[in-house]
């Protein structure tokens, strides 16, 4: 064979090689680069509140998407706390954190009643309301209140992950466009404050 066809073929199959290997480093950096986009819009765009039913208060945020030394440096409380539950990093997926405030409107006519103490009986009001979603019930006796409030919640969160299309609008690719977390509480007493959503790179 040729020498300079040899030498053609080696230069060939190095340019190749090169051209491949710079595809690759161009992707991945495309990758990080919107992935540090999409964080950024997560961090800056506020809760999205919303209600459902009309009465029931749901908020809508982005995820960020983390990789677990950055969630350990970033959210080193948080990690600290998953370490303490015995998670493994290499099985961890994803972190929410959901902060709420439950205000109940009270309402209750108090009801003469007596307590025995020390088998003396001593009068109290007795004072008692709820619904599905909490139970307080309180007794006045001697100038002291004393009573208990239990209150139930329950939060509704779906993911929603849209995906970058071929050509910007042809079928779907497996690149992630953007993740969306809704959450919904289904007391409608409760607000939630806010919402964090951290999908963690593994």
């Amino acid at each position: 064979m040729d020498k300079k066809l040899l030498l053609f073929m080696a230069a060939v199959i190095a340019a190749i090689t090169i051209m491949t290997t710079q595809y690759r480093r161009i992707q991945e950096l495309k990758a990080e680069r919107d992935k540090y986009k999409g964080n950024t819009e997560a961090l800056f765009s506020d809760v999205e509140k919303y209600k459902v039913q009309d009465s029931l208060n749901a908020v809508r945020v982005q995820s960020l998407e983390l990789s677990m030394k950055e969630f350990q440096r970033f959210r080193a409380e948080d990690a600290a706390l998953i370490k303490e539950m015995q998670c493994k990093n290499r099985e961890l997926s994803e972190v929410n954190k959901a902060q709420a405030q439950t205000i109940i409107e009270l309402r209750s006519a108090p009801k003469d009643t007596i307590i025995k103490k020390d088998s003396i009986d001593i009068p109290a009001l007795a004072l008692r309301c709820g619904d599905a979603w909490y139970d307080f019930e309180g007794l006045l006796a001697e100038g002291e209140f004393t009573g208990t409030l239990k209150s139930r919640d329950s939060l509704l969160i779906a993911e929603t992950i849209r995906y970058k299309r071929f050509l910007g609008f042809l079928w779907k690719t497996r690149k992630v466009k953007d993740r969306r977390v809704d959450a919904v509480s289904k007391n409608p007493h409760t607000e939630i404050l806010g919402l964090e959503c951290v999908v963690i790179e593994n």
